[in-house]
């Protein structure tokens, strides 16, 4: 890393490096306005998984006001540009996930104030993505220049049923020297994940047929049937090494007050430190689906929408060191836990990598995240 002046100086060590660190936080405060208000223009466009282009093109967009090279879209809709480093040798990868868990029809108006963003998506993961968007600029600010080319990326297709699309593809096709990958995310200030965690991510779907008795024994609707179907799925033993889980994310059943519904979707996610476990887990799945559909006479199929192996790099990886040794200057707690996310692809594909998380966040996920300002500011430093 070479200081940007007209005079040419020495490329700082390390050392001076981390004892800049603090002083980086203050510089940063003085864009603070052309941060938030890139976080607030990305958060305001909608970008539902699948249905990210408007906020793909206005990334490209401010690519090109920052006159980055090679600013592009590739086939699967992921934005790229390159900000050229002295060097030129190697390249570090910066990239952040461009959609959201929210559809269309979710308000998507920001609020600001003082001390914090409020709106769906502020964390996961508008403020990731303006923090990419912004990296020039963050780097200008500070008078830094790069030895190595900055490949800046905003990525599509990830959450959900995105499976990681986005960024299996753009590693697929990309054919760039990798030096190391940063994945950006708005939440948590002093997330460290270097490892990708084992998932498996799948959809229950019941229907109850038009000739169902509904005088059988156990009789009822899409409603009570998924209901006692979690239960069954609660009592299966779940081990406390490897670490296992398995999460609900959400139940859909019924239109009105009044009728019975007849169809219904359970989302589930298992996540395991060991993969046999994770196939394991989706027999007995199988065979608990199996079981219930027979003993209530409805059906009931299981999709599996997206898997993940378990890989990292190790603990004691150079790239792992010199994120402690940020985080310990900037007096950042670090919070080590694995990544379901782009992380994943990234280090299934040979690359070392981490993901890093920039600011604070309260009510995830939810029509009203809200993310504090004041620590963003040590999120970008230990980002720069």
């Amino acid at each position: 890393m070479t200081k940007d002046n007209s005079v040419a100086v020495k490329e700082p060590t390390p050392e001076q490096l981390q004892a800049a660190l603090p002083g980086y936080v203050e510089a940063l405060k003085g864009v603070r306005e052309l941060f938030l208000a890139n976080v607030m223009l990305f958060g305001e466009l909608p970008a539902p998984t699948f249905q990210e282009t408007r906020r793909i093109q206005f990334l490209l967009d401010r690519f090109h006001e920052s006159d980055l090279h090679d600013v592009a879209m590739d086939d699967a809709g992921n934005a790229s540009a390159i900000l050229p480093g002295t060097r030129r040798s190697n390249v570090i990868l910066v990239a952040a996930h461009a959609d959201t868990v929210f559809g269309e029809e979710t308000n998507h108006a920001m609020q600001v104030s003082q001390d914090s963003i409020v709106g769906p998506g502020s964390a996961d993961n508008s403020l990731g993505l303006a923090a990419v968007a912004s990296l020039p600029m963050l780097l200008e600010c500070l008078g830094i220049r790069l030895a190595d080319d900055l490949l800046l990326v905003g990525t599509t297709k990830s959450l959900g049923r995105g499976n990681l699309e986005g960024m299996k593809s753009f590693l697929s096709t990309r054919r760039v020297p990798i030096r190391m990958g940063v994945c950006v995310e708005g939440a948590e200030l002093g997330r460290l994940s270097y490892s990708g965690l084992g998932m498996l991510r799948g959809e229950i779907n019941l229907v109850i047929p038009p000739k169902y008795d509904w005088n059988r024994f156990g009789a009822s609707g899409a409603i009570s049937h998924l209901a006692r179907l979690v239960n069954r799925i609660m009592e299966i033993p779940i081990p406390r090494e490897p670490k296992t889980r398995i999460a609900f994310g959400s139940l859909r059943c019924g239109t009105t007050y009044d009728t019975v519904p007849r169809r219904g979707a359970l989302r589930f996610e298992i996540r395991s430190e060991d993969d046999a476990m994770l196939t394991e887990l989706e027999g007995k799945l199988e065979d608990l689906i199996d079981e219930f559909s027979l003993e209530k006479g409805a059906s009931l199929t299981m999709e599996i929408i997206a898997r993940g192996n378990n890989c990292g790099i190790p603990f004691s990886h150079p790239l792992v060191k010199a994120i402690r040794q940020i985080m310990d200057t900037l007096e950042i707690t670090p919070d080590v836990t694995p990544s379901a996310g782009d992380l994943s692809a990234l280090v299934d594909a040979g690359h070392p990598g981490v993901t890093v998380g920039l600011t604070q966040v309260e009510n995830s996920r939810e029509e009203n995240e809200t993310i504090a300002i004041e620590p963003i500011f040590r999120g970008l430093a230990q980002l720069v």
